[in-house]
């Protein structure tokens, strides 16, 4: 008995030394029940106990401190803002705790559970997007040989074996990156997993994924006689042509051909844009208006009501996608266009033509094609981003014609005004 005081008493004074006093260590059940009195004081009844895994034993002397040391590092976390019980619950299977290796297999299940189960991504998204970079970083964890040992060397590792060939600076490149950062962190704050496993931040991150050496390529506008050559080519196939219409003439992205209705004759259009916050606080339906051409007045109306009817559906295969699946939306667009003669004989004719192209056509009409333009905000409302990224993507192209065209209707304004 004498024994088992001392080893215990020796065991309170070195968690009193490492972590302060009001730490309570007691025994339940053959197991170690941890107490935290707030304040250091425990003779007011506000205390926070957990019952651990952890044998009450003297073996545990070691393993206790550990797990007291990582629930106060949990717990002083502003990011994580949580007691006890929670920190405990962040820790409990931490290998500093148990003496064993994560088991990296129910990490990755986890994760996979926590990103489509809370509904943040689609599982057919999750499985297409990011399932296979999460895969990648678990076999680089678990090789047999040349295995990573913590964060930023699985993040380095991952960059030499999968990422070689993707251009620095690139989204594809950031992606790849932000998904395994993503993971680890999670091992770490969720899974129990050791310090070391965080990934790259700040500078060593963007080091990482590099600079862009060549600028992307601008999606380039459908100009007004295109688009009216696109339509009259597509009047033998009524779907696409419905499809083509109310992309080009109101802006749409294609994805959103999936999220569309007909309010009191208005177009509304849902959200396509899936992230955590967007999840939580869903923006509602946005109105768009026809930006018109000035030889086909009223056809986005008549679209419309097309729509609204049923008269008209649109393309069979963007009809039977599942809900939700909105870049395969896009892909199918892309497929229904690039078959078409009409476009394909566009395309030869001005090669950087991509489906794109027709939504950036309505930002082209809005700023050029008008005697009045449209404000540069109002634009940004209709198509539904805000006035940053619509300067950012929308406002980087232009051509010769369209700027010589600008400065001789502003030089003739003048000359009229005199």
């Amino acid at each position: 008995m004498a024994q088992a005081q001392l080893w215990l008493k020796t065991l309170r004074q070195a968690v009193k030394g490492d972590y302060g006093p009001g730490w309570i260590l007691k025994e339940q059940y053959d197991r170690f029940k941890i107490g935290r009195a707030e304040a250091g004081n425990a003779r007011h009844g506000k205390t926070q106990f957990v019952s651990t895994d952890l044998p009450f034993a003297r073996g545990s002397h070691r393993k206790v401190l550990n797990l007291i040391g990582e629930m106060v590092a949990k717990m002083q976390d502003p990011k994580l803002n949580v007691g006890l019980a929670e920190a405990y619950e962040l820790v409990r299977g931490s290998t500093e705790v148990t003496g064993a290796a994560i088991n990296w297999e129910e990490v990755r299940s986890r994760y996979k559970a926590s990103r489509v189960d809370s509904g943040t991504v689609k599982a057919s998204n999750y499985a297409e997007h990011e399932e296979y970079r999460i895969n990648r970083a678990f076999a680089l964890i678990t090789a047999r040989t040349g295995a990573a040992h913590d964060g930023g060397g699985l993040m380095r590792l991952y960059a030499r074996k999968h990422l070689m060939e993707v251009e620095p600076g690139s989204s594809g490149r950031k992606r790849n990156l932000l998904d395994v950062a993503r993971f680890l962190r999670f091992a770490v704050n969720k899974c129990g997993a050791e310090r070391k496993w965080l990934p790259l931040e700040c500078d060593d991150m963007k080091e990482l994924i590099g600079q862009r050496q060549t600028a992307p390529k601008p999606t380039v506008p459908i100009k007004p006689e295109e688009l009216i050559t696109l339509l009259n080519g597509l009047e033998s196939d009524p779907s696409l042509r419905l499809a083509v219409g109310l992309v080009a003439l109101f802006g749409l992205r294609p994805a959103e051909l999936m999220v569309l209705s007909v309010d009191d004759g208005n177009l509304k259009i849902g959200n396509v844009k899936r992230n955590a916050h967007s999840s939580a606080t869903p923006k509602p339906p946005r109105t768009v208006q026809e930006l018109p051409l000035k030889e086909l007045q009223g056809e986005g109306a008549r679209l419309v009501q097309l729509f609204h009817s049923g008269l008209v559906k649109l393309p069979k295969s963007i009809r039977n996608l599942e809900a939700g699946a909105f870049k395969a939306c896009g892909h199918t667009f892309r497929q229904y266009l690039d078959r078409n003669a009409t476009w394909q004989s566009l395309k030869a004719s001005n090669p950087e033509l991509t489906p794109y192209s027709l939504r950036h056509g309505y930002a082209w009409r809005a700023a050029k094609y008008y005697p009045q333009p449209l404000p540069l905000r109002d634009t940004a409302k209709l198509m539904g981003h805000d006035l940053k990224t619509h300067i950012r993507h929308y406002g980087q192209w232009t051509d010769d014609a369209s700027t010589k065209s600008a400065v001789e209707a502003s030089i003739q304004s003048l000359v009229g005004a005199t």
